[in-house]
């Protein structure tokens, strides 16, 4: 790359990991390989989770950073926690400047010099705003009505969305969350603004839009849900609310709610505001670049072919680039892990810095104790620069684009059985032939029976497609990660005795299963876990 992520870590993590560790004391969290620099850690053992990263630039040039808690041991239902950080040397080092009981989703913004964060006090709680005047150390109290508190009744939802200031007024996209108790289809669309010189903690100060709920006939019955609204200026000059959308499929769409310019009004026209935006069924910030003219976005799209909701796939952070916010180009692949199940770089928070973009973004990834719970349910935030962000192609990305594209489609005809599908190739099990098309992992201890063997080679993370359809009455065989979580395979036998594994650093194992198929009879290979189900097939059938 011409630009590469940086890797470094925080001087005070790297002096922690010098430390020798002491048979008694607990293990003690490895950072070393986190892309970028933690800015903060939770162990999925404690049971909360990093959410909502906020980042901004103070007037002085320092950076400030937040995330809120969620999990199940957090207090996100009652009154949430929000950390905030400041950074002194453009994002070298962070330290923890204060804490926040009562804040939740919360956008991070600057106006006329003084730091704000609004969002809700809670999981869909009230919305609240504060204003810090020392750069993040302490805060106001949403109290009342004139301190900072803008409603009493009903629940909202949102997260950390752009604040952005139009025609004298400033914008904040929201979601009432009135419409039920069914997460997604509660969710209605609507707007926030204030007139540029009014005090924002002031109730009086702010305008509600009507709210817009989803109409689930929308896109022939598909529609799901929109959230997480950005107020964006159109290039004609109008204010819309974009908001993240699901309707199943591989979730690039999004929807766009236009407000009217006094900001009592919102409308949306289904036949014209549904847009094509790879990774809209994740949370994305879109921004406006005056010196390219473009708008731009950080975004997870679906890269590769999986059985997952689109929404839970967020092992790429892409940067896009849009002229009319109706057309977008996947422009560079800034972060990327193969695994979709417990790595992922989300709900990415950014602003422009002269020819760069700097970033918060809630990560799951591995910490040497065990990694993430799962994708959503971050044990990281960390901080990136992607340097010269205007001028990313294709060829800048971490890793090669065609890299991801699975191999396929295929069928093949084994004598016994065909197989068919995408994803993989077949290839020979035999000692220190290689495991995965993705990684160079190699299988070890491969029992003799096992030896010349056909094996469907998938790409490890990312779950293919193989289907099995039976010839004459015969017996399939397939092979996973002896730890089967997140696979089903109940309807599968277990063949005594006979293991295998490859040479990652847990040396994962892998157990054979059986079933019987009468002549004719169609099956899909169970998917899930990392390794997926690879099927085993004995030379014989094979021609």
């Amino acid at each position: 790359m011409k630009h590469p992520v940086s890797l470094a870590t925080t001087l005070l993590l790297v002096s922690a990991l010098a430390a020798p560790v002491q048979p008694d004391e607990p293990p003690k969290p490895d950072h070393s390989q986190v892309p970028g620099v933690p800015i903060a850690h939770s162990p999925a053992s404690s049971g909360i989770y990093i959410g909502s990263p906020g980042i901004v630039i103070l007037p002085d040039g320092a950076y400030v950073a937040s995330h809120d808690f969620f999990g199940p041991k957090s207090r996100e239902h009652h009154s949430a926690i929000t950390a905030i950080f400041r950074s002194q040397d453009r994002g070298k080092t962070w330290k923890q400047v204060s804490q926040i009981d009562g804040a939740f989703w919360s956008s991070l913004f600057v106006h006329r010099g003084h730091l704000f964060l609004m969002g809700t006090e809670k999981h869909h709680g009230a919305i609240v705003i504060r204003r810090s005047d020392d750069g993040g150390s302490s805060w106001t109290t949403p109290r009342s009505s004139d301190t900072g508190r803008l409603t009493e009744k009903g629940e909202y939802h949102t997260a950390p969305v752009p604040v952005m200031t139009h025609n004298g007024r400033v914008w904040r996209g929201f979601e009432d969350a009135g419409g039920g108790k069914q997460w997604g289809v509660r969710y209605r669309a609507m707007m926030l603004s204030a007139p540029v010189d009014a005090d924002l903690l002031k109730r009086d100060s702010w305008t509600f839009s009507n709210y817009i709920a989803r109409d689930p006939k929308w896109m022939g019955g598909s529609f799901q849900a929109w959230l997480e609204g950005n107020a964006v200026v159109t290039p004609e000059g109008q204010v819309v609310d974009i908001l993240r959308m699901h309707y199943g499929g591989q979730g690039g769409k999004a929807a766009m709610v236009h407000i009217g310019p006094d900001g009592t009004t919102a409308s949306f026209d289904p036949e014209t505001g549904f847009i094509d935006l790879p990774g809209g069924a994740k949370k994305f910030t879109i921004r406006y670049d005056p010196q390219s003219r473009a708008y731009w976005s950080l975004t997870n799209p679906v890269m590769q072919h999986t059985d997952r909701n689109a929404g839970g796939v967020r092992n790429t952070l892409a940067l896009l680039r849009s002229e009319d916010l109706r057309n977008w180009q996947v422009r560079c692949i800034l972060l990327h892990h193969p695994d979709v199940v417990r790595h992922a770089f989300q709900y990415p928070d950014w602003v422009f810095e002269g020819d760069d973009i700097i970033a918060a973004v809630r990560t799951a990834y591995d910490d040497g104790l065990g990694g993430a719970h799962r994708a959503h349910d971050a044990n990281y935030l960390t901080f990136h620069r992607f340097g010269d962000f205007r001028n990313l192609t294709m060829a800048d990305s971490v890793v090669d684009p065609k890299s991801l594209q699975p191999p396929g489609p295929v069928e093949l005809d084994l004598g016994a059985m065909v197989v068919e599908g995408r994803g993989f190739t077949l290839e020979s099990l035999e000692e220190d032939s290689k495991a995965f098309g993705n990684r160079n992992y190699v299988w070890k201890q491969v029992p003799e029976k096992l030896r010349g063997w056909r094996y469907t080679q998938t790409l490890g993370g990312r779950n293919p497609d193989i289907a099995v359809t039976a010839k004459r009455d015969t017996t399939v065989h397939i092979a996973t990660a002896t730890s089967q979580q997140g696979i089903d395979i109940g309807q599968w036998e277990p063949e005594a005795e006979i293991t295998f594994h490859y040479t990652d650093l847990g040396r994962t194992g892998m157990k054979v299963f059986q079933r019987r198929l009468k002549v004719g009879e169609r099956i899909e290979i169970p998917q899930g876990n990392w390794t997926g189900g690879i099927l085993l097939a004995p030379p014989e059938d094979s021609k």
